[in-house]
């Protein structure tokens, strides 16, 4: 019972109210998440949301980037699942994406009317074993995944024209960003890598913030990812401010590393790393790149369910999804919001998770040192 009480309760409100107040607020949370559950029992997928609302939680507050796909998704969605059906987007946030997602495995029953929408942060901190996480991706159903990429550049004053320059880099380079267990992940991984001198200074509140200590030459080596870099960095790149390097690559079906669809003339942290050295990347640093990759690039953007709710619900859903990312107006929405990147469902979506899960013991030993010695997190 403490987990539950400090879970919907501020600090001190167990005292302030008194325990009867608590277990009425309990129960009657309780009565309403089992509230017209029965009701769903013994329908099939094609008429389980029929008259039914889906709530679909998002971790983040309103208007940034996942919220902006989920609500996308979220419009189509509620066309395809049935007569009288509607899905309501319940922004949680917090903990960097952290709140909402426990929120959404602790509070939420496995009844089909609730689904959650994470993001590479999510997975970032569940990977990385975060202490606060309290959900586990292993108990949820795959519906949709998409992509979002994510472009390296450098300030014109350092010299370097392009990637493969940068074996003539002659000083440190200063990187901003926002923590070493979120998306910065992944450069601060391709620098290590790349074998790059550089100085990260973490704890920007956003990556809109770091971005402008780059303009300012605060920093002079940064990422964006693919929206924000197409809106806020090629003006910066046309006027001669900016140099791009590399993007972070996608994963095709083979595991390989390929280039991001939207930015086909940037070469890859891989390609990058061949043309320096001569060989393909390999061994711990490279295999945790790339579980990284898969976490937080390509399922940067997540559908999810309860594993345990019912089989009609993820079927409906499943079902609903593959006709939304066929549809030429949701597609042409998407490419304008997101860039033009492919989506995913269902068993294709797990297949990418296990590329981000079963990450070789000696890569995640690498990791969780690198974390340790470098940036001073000891939490694995």
């Amino acid at each position: 019972m403490r987990g539950i009480r400090s879970l919907i309760f501020p600090r001190g409100a167990w005292f302030h109210f008194g325990a009867s107040a608590w277990i009425v607020a309990a129960l009657a949370l309780a009565l309403t998440s089992c509230e017209g559950a029965a009701d769903l029992e013994g329908r099939t997928a094609e008429e389980f949301y029929d008259g039914v609302r889906l709530d679909v939680i998002v971790p983040f507050g309103p208007g940034g980037g996942t919220d902006t796909w989920a609500r996308l998704v979220a419009s189509f969605l509620q066309q395809e699942l049935g007569p009288g059906s509607s899905v309501q987007i319940i922004n949680i946030a917090g903990a960097s994406s952290i709140a909402g997602a426990n929120d959404f495995a602790l509070r939420r029953r496995p009844d089909g009317r609730t689904a959650l929408v994470s993001a590479g942060t999510t997975f970032f901190a569940y990977l990385l074993g975060e202490p606060m996480v309290r959900f586990d991706y292993r108990e949820m159903r795959a519906i949709l995944s998409s992509p979002a990429g994510g472009v390296v550049f450098i300030r014109p004053e350092l010299g370097i024209g392009s990637a493969a320059a940068l074996r003539d880099l002659q000083e440190q380079v200063v990187y901003g960003g926002i923590s070493a267990t979120g998306n910065d992940l992944l450069a601060l991984l391709a620098f290590e890598l790349l074998e790059l001198d550089f100085l990260p200074v973490l704890g920007y509140g956003t990556k809109g913030a770091s971005r402008i200590a780059f303009e300012q030459g605060e920093t002079n080596i940064e990422y964006q990812t693919s929206p924000a870099y197409r809106s806020n960095v090629v003006p910066l790149v046309e006027r001669g401010l900016a140099v791009p390097l590399f993007s972070f690559g996608l994963l095709n079906s083979a595991g390989e590393v390929v280039r991001d669809p939207v930015f086909p003339d940037l070469p890859t942290v891989f390609e990058v790393y061949r043309s320096l050295n001569g060989q393909d990347p390999s061994g711990p640093a490279w295999d945790a790149y790339r579980a990284m990759l898969a976490a937080g690039i390509e399922m940067q953007k997540s559908l999810w369910m309860h594993q345990d709710a019912p089989e009609a619900s993820v079927e409906a859903l499943r079902t609903a999804a593959r006709r939304v990312i066929v549809n030429p107006e949701f597609l042409e929405q998407a490419t304008q919001r997101m860039g033009d990147y492919p989506f995913y469902v269902g068993e294709d979506v797990e297949d990418l998770f296990r590329l981000a899960v079963e990450i070789p013991p000696e890569a995640m030993d690498w990791l969780t040192e690198l974390l340790r010695v470098r940036y001073g997190l000891d939490r694995m």
